[in-house]
């Protein structure tokens, strides 16, 4: 069962580990004229953006309306890219966001329209390429609240729990986690206690620096979560038998190791 969901969950989080970034960001930049247009807000390309990622939850801006805080510091935000694969029989768009630095952090999938009408066909278009955003929670956490939230949990953690330290113990225990499978079990995690903070669609993981080390994303099955480390797919973390683990695929086969987490 257990593998099952693994496999279903893996392919979710090749969609998913990307935008679960986003919350690190509170502005979303619409230009006014995106490249390759003529005039500002040609097509009502502009006004279709902003709307869709306000109706989201998200707070987007035009490229002229900057706040003082963002003007301080622009990694704050990301800037919407549309990219326009049109040919003479459909509009085909796609939406980026890039941040401060230019690096990509989202590409959408393609939304396409076969309207003849302009206007009607961005429109469409456009709708079709938010599909995958709009589908998903979004929530700011702004850096100030992971470091008070930190400092609340580190006042109430309790002694550091002890690591079974005998390799042939951690290694039958992960064998009677995921029978079948061949196993080879890193402990680096298993060491130091990660404290859990609630996320719209989960929690993010955070050491005591602070820094956050994991994101995971709720799934259908009681304990299991979907992982994401540095923006990447990484596999499962799940509870059995009262022990956190993290299972995930490395070199063709299945790791697993032990995390202590504090929720």
């Amino acid at each position: 069962m257990l593998k099952t969901v693994l496999s279903l969950s893996f392919v979710l989080l090749l969609n998913l580990s990307v935008r679960a970034q986003l919350d690190s960001y509170k502005y979303i930049i619409v230009p006014k004229k995106f490249d390759g247009f003529k005039y500002e807000n040609q097509f009502r390309t502009s006004t279709q953006i902003k709307f869709l990622f306000s109706e989201s939850g998200y707070t987007a801006i035009y490229d002229d309306q900057i706040p003082p805080d963002l003007a301080q510091d622009r990694c704050k935000g990301v800037r919407v890219v549309l990219i326009d694969d049109s040919s003479l029989l459909a509009t085909k768009v796609r939406l980026g966001l890039r941040d401060c630095n230019g690096a990509v952090v989202y590409e959408s999938g393609e939304g396409k329209s076969k309207s003849k009408e302009y206007e009607l066909a961005y429109k469409e278009a456009i709708n079709g390429a938010f599909q995958d955003l709009k589908a998903l929670p979004y929530s700011y956490i702004p850096p100030e609240a992971v470091i008070g939230s930190l400092a609340v949990q580190k006042d109430e953690a309790p002694t550091r729990e002890a690591v079974p330290s005998e390799a042939s113990g951690r290694e039958s225990a992960a064998q009677e986690a995921i029978p079948g499978t061949a196993v080879r079990l890193e402990t680096s995690a298993g060491e130091e206690i990660w404290y859990a903070q609630a996320t719209d669609n989960g929690y993010q993981l955070v050491d005591s620096t602070p820094k956050i080390r994991m994101k995971l994303v709720k799934t259908a099955q009681k304990d299991t979560f979907i992982a994401t480390v540095d923006n990447q797919a990484m596999g499962m973390v799940y509870k059995k038998d009262g022990q956190w683990w993290h299972e995930f695929f490395k070199d063709g086969k299945t790791e697993v190791r032990p995390l202590q987490l504090k929720f």
